[in-house]
């Protein structure tokens, strides 16, 4: 007769410590790495991923099958930027939870960053064969649909999505800036209107009680203040539109960052300019700025691309005695955005690929690079041969008189690129295969501004030929 099959009570003590001690030990470790993981958490709620990092691996050493855990490792190693590891960490993520669709959509995101599209695209493909509807991998699909030059199947992405989820402000906002990137501008205007319910999405942050302004109501006599948000490129970009609210015979104020107060007071139509934090002025409406395209119902045809931005007064000393108009052909170079910029990898340009032009005799180089700095981002051989205006040019009032002395900016695409554009300087602006929306898709001008020259790469992370085009027509100054 079989013997029924004897099992130990969970209590029952065994020579070497028993499995109490076991059960008491995996608790204490399973403790730990909770401890361990949620003071990653809080280290990476206060920007300090860096220093997040070697407390996860602590965690992950005590808890090594704990997704969440991993998922948390992954993400911070992608924040700083290292994403070495941070593909191997999704990757490991994927082989363990090989049923999580989620699992699959995240290592497709950050295959699409480091330029693997078509293995981001099989990815996600697998992703979404697991969880058809998972909204977020459908954002996914459709950055990589982006990257891969398919912007009109990444609309139709975007649609499906939000036949899903039809509340998913995330959704319309990127539906909307796809729209804008392909023309279709008044739509895409309207729907960018739900960045203002997205989280993390900079719109305004002071508190205001007067309504706010639809772009149907009456201004007339009215004062309308403009809400600086996102980028100081945006508030440059955008202080264009006060003539059109002045032209319905408002007074306009703006609001906007302290370094930008001095330059944008003296913008056609602004008839005071306070900065973000400080007492509110007088106002009957109020306006976000990003809100203004699709308030005046934005298209091409209604940009000039005119210079508005001309700064008063003499270009001081130190500037002019860094640009002489000697005839010598003098370029401005700008070829690092803000590294916090989330699209920073892509829209930057190396220093050392920029040899070329440094090279070229019978021509001054200098450098409108504030930060980071010159000595940041060039060899010391190379920093010999360019003229510094970081140490002369502390406002962006200096920078724009800057500017205004030379015969060409060459810039990637950040502020500086606005700030040439609005002075009406004859600008390259240098552009990553997948461009920010509102440059659009193809063509090498720009209705946002007269005097640009857009330089698009062929393919991502291709410089090469748009340094050769720079050179080309760098030389030509000569």
């Amino acid at each position: 007769m079989k013997r029924a099959p004897v099992f130990r009570r969970a209590s029952t003590p065994t020579r070497n410590g028993g499995t109490e001690r076991g059960l008491s030990t995996g608790k204490a470790l399973g403790q730990r790495s909770r401890m361990l993981h949620e003071r990653g958490i809080a280290l990476m709620a206060q920007d300090q991923s860096a220093e997040a990092i070697p407390v996860l691996n602590q965690a992950l050493a005590l808890a090594p099958d704990d997704h969440n855990l991993r998922q948390c490792l992954a993400r911070a190693y992608f924040t700083v930027g290292d994403m070495g590891a941070a593909l191997r960490e999704y990757n490991e993520i994927a082989t363990r939870f090989p049923h999580r669709g989620d699992a699959f959509s995240n290592l497709a995101g950050v295959l699409s960053t480091m330029g693997h599209q078509e293995l981001a695209f099989n990815a996600i493909d697998r992703s979404l064969a697991i969880d058809p509807g998972n909204t977020q991998a459908m954002l996914n699909l459709a950055e990589i649909l982006k990257n891969l030059g398919d912007w009109a199947g990444a609309r139709d992405v975007y649609a499906e999505a939000l036949k899903v989820d039809p509340q998913s402000h995330k959704l319309h906002m990127q539906y909307g800036m796809t729209m804008v990137a392909l023309g279709e501008w008044p739509a895409g205007w309207a729907e960018m209107e739900h960045r203002e319910f997205e989280p993390g999405v900079n719109v305004h942050t002071d508190s205001v009680e007067a309504p706010r302004w639809d772009g149907r109501a009456s201004i007339e006599g009215k004062t309308v203040l403009i809400m600086h948000e996102q980028g100081l490129g945006d508030s440059i970009m955008g202080v264009r539109f006060a003539r059109d609210l002045a032209a319905r015979g408002a007074r306009v104020q703006m609001r906007t960052p302290p370094h930008l107060v001095g330059l944008l007071s003296q913008a056609p139509g602004v008839e005071g300019c306070s900065e973000v934090g400080s007492p509110l002025p007088p106002h009957d409406f109020y306006v976000p700025l990003m809100s203004l395209p699709a308030c005046l119902a934005l298209e091409p045809s209604h940009l000039d691309g005119e210079p508005y931005l001309i700064p008063q007064g003499e270009c001081p000393a130190p500037i002019a005695a860094l640009l002489p108009k000697d005839g010598i052909p003098t370029v401005a170079l700008s070829w690092q955005g803000n590294p916090r910029h989330s699209n920073d990898r892509r829209r930057s340009i190396s220093g050392e690929l920029l040899a070329p032009v440094f090279d070229l005799p019978g021509v001054r180089v200098v450098a409108l690079q504030k930060y980071p700095t010159v000595q940041e981002l060039l060899p010391v051989a190379m920093q010999e041969r360019v003229v510094d205006l970081a140490q002369v040019c502390d406002t962006f009032v200096e920078s724009a008189h800057a500017v205004r002395r030379v015969d060409l900016v060459v810039t990637v695409d950040s502020a500086m690129a606005h700030l040439a554009g609005a002075t009406g300087t004859p600008t390259l602006l240098c552009l990553p295969f997948t461009p920010d929306y509102r440059w659009q898709l193809q063509g090498d001008t720009t209705p946002w501004y007269r005097n640009m020259t857009v330089l698009r790469q062929p393919e991502a992370f291709a410089w090469e030929p748009v340094i050769h085009e720079i050179v080309a027509r760098v030389a030509a100054l000569r």
